[in-house]
């Protein structure tokens, strides 16, 4: 797989030879000092709102996944319901306590 890479400098001084990249390739990875920053897609009318509600899957599934990393690392993925229940009761006992804290300063 072929990847186009341009910096946004490039990006300011040759548009015209990106967009005919982006026409041929569909897709180029804009730098910044030398690093990925983003990701140019081609799109028309009639696919821009697709591309976007599929980007928006593609994060929020990444998201979820980070999640769930992180629950296995943590242990929280092994808690049952009444240790989930309690968690949260704590939570919302300490953000109480936060309230009253601030309450009490003004």
């Amino acid at each position: 797989m072929s990847m186009n890479f341009v910096s946004f400098r490039e990006l300011r001084t040759s548009t015209s030879k990106i967009n005919e990249m982006l026409s041929d390739d569909g897709k180029i990875i804009v730098t910044n000092q030398g690093k990925p920053a983003a990701i140019m897609l081609q799109v028309s009318e009639s696919t821009l709102e697709e591309t976007l509600v599929m980007i928006n899957q593609l994060r929020l599934s990444k998201a979820v996944n980070n999640m769930r990393i992180s629950a296995q690392r943590s242990g929280a993925s092994e808690m049952n319901m009444d240790e989930i229940n309690e968690e949260i009761a704590q939570s919302r006992r300490e953000k109480r306590e936060r309230l009253a804290k601030i309450g009490e300063n003004v």
